[in-house]
């Protein structure tokens, strides 16, 4: 699949909740801290259903006296990043890649949100990575950190 995205220009890039977490106060693995570093040389976007899912996350660990930093870190995420609806047709795909045998809706729909929109799609999720590998889904646009590095390396 060719990519619509331009060295000239900044990349389209859809991220996974990991790549929230940070934000709201939640530890990540060093990859994804890694990779944040570079978000000001794409334009990221993201979907609510990531909020929603990270916020479950906040629920089980985040204490009561600590909410502000949530908040402070949902407010930027809002004023930082772009926020993107799927079409109707991920949802659909999404539902074929569920009964395909990957459980995570909401990786699936933010794998075929990116797709149809044409935008990358950045995840530190390797099993996912090779469950679209291996039932024949399109990879070429989907990164994960050390190739979001590298790609925007070359860009600059």
């Amino acid at each position: 699949m060719k990519s619509s995205q331009s060295t000239s220009r900044k990349l389209n890039l859809l991220i996974d909740t990991s790549f929230l977490l940070p934000a709201m106060g939640i530890e990540v693995e060093n990859e994804v801290l890694e990779a944040i570093k570079y978000f000001h040389l794409a334009n990221v976007h993201f979907m609510e259903v990531s909020v929603l899912e990270a916020m479950w996350k906040v629920l089980k660990i985040i204490p009561r006296e600590k909410l502000n930093l949530v908040y402070r870190g949902l407010s930027a995420i809002k004023e930082t990043y772009t926020l993107v609806s799927a079409p109707p047709n991920a949802y659909i795909k999404a539902y074929e890649m569920f009964h395909r045998g990957h459980r995570d809706y909401v990786d699936n729909l933010l794998y075929a949100t990116a797709h149809e929109e044409k935008m990358f799609f950045l995840t530190n999720d390797q099993d996912f990575i090779d469950f679209l590998t291996s039932t024949g889904y399109p990879t070429e646009s989907v990164l994960t950190p050390s190739k979001l590095q590298k790609l925007l390396r070359q860009a600059t």
